[in-house]
């Protein structure tokens, strides 16, 4: 038994007019209008600008790294992107030289690896404003 599938070919009509007529194709239908690069184009004018957000967001979020790094210098409490946090020894070339604190062991770590000055290592802000006057404990 052949259990094969079959495909039926549907055949046009040439009982009607003894010849076989062929459909126009689009470019040679009356009134059309020629393909156009449009439809090529316009994903890239929806992706470019996306790329050239991206580009300057990471330009500029480069360029604040970079400033927080020229700002470190020799004894500041740093964090690095590993979450380690130690006072600041030295930086040479490319590396930078941390002394953890609680242990005072020293470890080298690539300089793109400091995130920058740890917050908590800095006094807190204090208001020096002179139009406060002190409260008064209330008296019963």
């Amino acid at each position: 038994m052949n259990s094969g599938v079959f495909a039926f070919q549907a055949l046009p009509d040439t009982q009607s007019t003894g010849t076989v007529q062929q459909a126009p194709s689009p470019a040679e239908a009356p009134g059309a209008a020629p393909p156009s690069g449009f439809g090529l184009l316009t994903p890239l004018l929806i992706l470019i600008p996306f790329i050239a957000i991206l580009f300057f967001q990471n330009r500029s979020q480069q360029k604040k790294q970079e400033a927080t790094l020229a700002g470190l210098k020799k004894g500041d409490r740093v964090v690095t992107q590993s979450g380690l946090i130690g006072r600041l020894v030295a930086i040479e070339g490319r590396y930078a030289k941390l002394e953890l604190l609680p242990s005072a062991t020293k470890v080298t770590i690539l300089k793109s690896g400091l995130l920058g000055r740890d917050a908590e290592g800095e006094p807190a802000p204090t208001d020096t404003s002179t139009d406060k006057k002190p409260s008064k404990p209330a008296t019963d």
